[in-house]
């Protein structure tokens, strides 16, 4: 982890370390080789649980970063550059504009989807390497900010567990949606009033924002196939690899159907294009979170519960996913399963969502950052921590009054 936070300095991608992290699985293994060779059937099981988890989520990413390439590609995201721009938005306004969509399309197409589009926006249109810093932290506080739905794994997992429903999780849009709005404001008064006067963004001309045939339909098809695998996986319990392959195979079809009207969408070559070096970064992340897990490391977290009262619980599980993966603090929370009303679990999935943004590597949406602008680092994410945490305090705020104060759940 330490490498991961000098990356920039050392001039090291971020997935070697991330990578050599599942060295732990070696000291495992020779732990159990030495003193209990029974213990092999447990580790097995855990390498196998993981094995699982990694898949679906591989195969996830890798088709999201298709569909958006193929969006790409048909011109789709400069296409909405244009539009934005022809409405005569220029660099605050694309700030706010960026932010606002990924803050209420990342509940639905879920965090790090929503942090490729419009990271990939913004770099198409930023000439300033300081304003799309601004602009891509805002774009993952935004992201991350789609808790009140199914943006984040972490409301996936305590929807999945039975601990709160869809409906008690809507109840979260004040907390979020607030949240992000202080979270902006401070962002553009403290650091974006600050580039003032200086050539921020490229106005692109009309002949290079011009969608392609089949763009719109595509958009259509992706959003479909998109949810359609998400509530399969949700609604029908089908595997969400399984339900990716289905949704690939819809965008292949449309595919097919665009070549017979003459037009050529060359889908298998950005499926190419994956930013594998970001994939191996979540095995190796996720492999060795796993790996604490096994030791029994993150039980420390779950006892937590019955030392404190349960908010100041979930505040602590809160930054901890900013430093960790959330997912295995949020399974840490849920196998410790402790008696909890609907306020408190939704505020643990409030408070490991939105906890993510404390660090860039705290979250999906973060690491997509820094894939797609690569002087976007550990480092400068902390400078924005000041108002990073306006949101999640202001988040917070806005909990307490909501389900403390007037009771409104």
């Amino acid at each position: 982890m330490t490498l991961i936070v000098f990356e920039a300095q050392l001039e090291m991608d971020k997935f070697k370390p991330a990578m050599f992290m599942m060295s732990g699985l070696i000291v495992i293994g020779a732990h159990y080789a030495l003193t209990d060779p029974n213990g092999f059937q447990y580790f097995l099981h855990a390498q196998s649980e993981t094995k699982e988890e990694l898949f679906g989520l591989i195969a996830f990413m890798a088709f999201m970063w298709m569909v958006v390439e193929l969006l790409n590609e048909r011109n789709v995201f400069t296409a909405l550059n244009g539009y934005l721009m022809r409405k005569g938005l220029g660099a605050r306004g694309m700030f706010w504009a960026t932010g606002a969509l990924s803050a209420l399309l990342s509940p639905f197409l879920n965090n790090i989807t929503t942090a490729m589009i419009f990271g990939k926006t913004v770099k198409s249109i930023s000439v300033h390497q300081r304003y799309t810093h601004v602009a891509l932290c805002n774009i993952v506080v935004a992201s991350n900010s789609g808790v009140w739905f199914l943006g984040t794994s972490t409301s996936l997992m305590v929807v999945l567990a039975g601990k709160i429903s869809i409906a008690g999780l809507l109840l979260l849009i004040p907390s979020a949606l607030i949240g992000w709005l202080l979270f902006a404001a401070t962002l553009h008064l403290f650091y974006l009033r600050k580039l003032d006067g200086e050539r921020l963004i490229h106005r692109a001309e009309q002949s290079e924002t011009a969608l392609k045939p089949g763009g719109a339909g595509l958009a259509v098809v992706g959003l479909v196939s998109i949810v359609g695998a998400v509530l399969c996986n949700i609604l029908l319990k089908v595997s969400i690899e399984f339900a990716i392959g289905i949704a690939l195979g819809m965008v292949a079809l449309y595919a097919w159907l665009l070549m017979h009207r003459g037009i050529e969408l060359p889908w298998q070559d950005q499926l190419q294009k994956v930013e594998w070096n970001a994939l191996l970064f979540f095995i190796g992340i996720i492999t060795s979170v796993s790996a604490l897990n096994h030791v029994g490391w993150l039980t420390y977290i779950s006892q937590l519960f019955e030392l404190m009262s349960p908010t100041a619980v979930n505040m602590i599980l809160g930054v901890a996913s900013g430093v960790m993966d959330n997912v295995p603090v949020e399974a840490a929370a849920l196998m410790s399963n402790p008696q909890l009303g609907l306020d408190q679990w939704a505020l643990n999935a409030l408070m490991v969502g939105i906890g993510g943004s404390l660090t860039v590597v705290g979250s999906a949406a973060g690491v997509m950052a820094m894939s797609l602008d690569k002087s976007y680092s550990f480092g400068v994410h902390l400078k924005f921590l000041p108002a990073i945490l306006v949101n999640f305090f202001g988040s917070l705020g806005v909990w307490y009054l909501q389900f403390q104060v007037f009771g409104l759940y």
